[in-house]
């Protein structure tokens, strides 16, 4: 008898927990306390947040469930790790409000150092039976670039609208980061550039069919994330536009209206040191054409990130 009494007070707890635990299945938060606001923190309960080197600060959500008159919360401090963190003591709400921002100073942080912050709020307007968490965790780093030299990149993309050369191979300044989920490489756009000359590997220093009325003046960033699932091109203007405004690309995780899997990822053969787009991997699009819409790309586009393995693919393609 009694180790039944156990097994039933054992399955008690476990059911309470479930009842509590806002991520259980079919969770319904009690209701909240007389005068309680019920404000607490929005998203998941762990937070990563990644930065570029310069910024110095970063924010946080919170939210509530009464928002007719105004609000406020205190932030409590569990853990700021080498003190890297200055916090503001409280958080407020305008009547009206159903979330604010809370942002958190990193004047000290030091770049490819992951640091971590846990905060929690309190006083009267927080409840057990919030729709979120009284309490976060937040990872926070600055994203560390490195140069690693000289890449070449092979653009499919604009033989999709015109009919130019998709295999001539354009230097790029390359640089890599390692961040929470994935490997990251980035260079500036080669066609927000005339081409004047040639490396030793036969690499343009921009885009050959460039003349200097289809640059578009601005910094245009080529951004690159390697996960387990391949390789991602984030949305990128092209610094250059022809007959119909400025030439746009990226990766597309799904359809640009529905977000229904339509593309798919890139390729890393980080043997072979090459970032393969295949054929229909890639959207383009032009500002004035077709109202912008995108069209997968009908050739395929590389990034070697050397010469030495760029010479390599000429190789092996005879």
């Amino acid at each position: 008898m009694k180790y039944m009494n156990k097994i039933f007070s054992l399955l008690m707890v476990a059911l309470m927990a479930v009842a509590c635990d806002p991520d259980a299945e079919n969770y319904i938060p009690g209701e909240l306390e007389e005068g309680c606001q019920g404000i607490c923190f929005a998203g998941n309960y762990t937070q990563t947040v990644e930065v570029e080197p310069g910024v110095t600060s970063f924010t946080l959500t919170l939210k509530r469930t009464v928002t007719d008159v105004a609000g406020t919360v205190d932030i409590k401090v569990l853990n700021n790790e080498e003190n890297v963190f200055v916090c503001p003591s409280t958080a407020s709400f305008a009547a009206g409000e159903e979330t604010t921002i809370l942002t958190i100073e990193t004047p000290s942080a030091v770049a490819g150092v992951l640091y971590n912050l846990k905060l929690a709020v309190s006083g009267d307007n927080t409840s057990k039976y919030a729709s979120g968490y009284n309490e976060i965790s937040a990872n926070f780093s600055i994203i560390k670039w490195e140069s690693i030299g000289t890449g070449y990149y092979l653009d499919g993309t604009v033989s999709t609208f015109f009919g130019v050369d998709p295999t001539m191979p354009m230097a790029v300044k390359l640089e890599r980061a390692e961040t929470a989920n994935s490997v990251r490489f980035r260079f500036d756009s080669p066609f927000a550039r005339v081409a004047t000359a040639m490396d030793e590997y036969g690499g343009y220093d921009g885009y050959p069919y460039n003349e200097e009325g289809d640059v578009v003046p601005g910094k245009y960033v080529f951004t690159i994330d390697i996960t387990s699932q391949g390789a991602a091109l984030s949305p990128v203007d092209l610094g250059m536009a022809w007959a119909y405004g400025m030439f746009s690309i990226g990766s597309v995780y799904g359809n640009l209206s529905t977000n229904i899997a339509t593309y798919p990822l890139g390729v890393y053969n980080e043997k072979a040191k090459c970032i393969t787009f295949p054929a229909k991997s890639l959207y383009i699009k032009m500002v004035d054409y077709k109202d912008g819409a995108a069209s997968p790309c009908s050739n395929p586009s590389y990034l070697y990130l050397d010469g030495e393995s760029y010479l390599a693919s000429l190789k092996t393609a005879k």
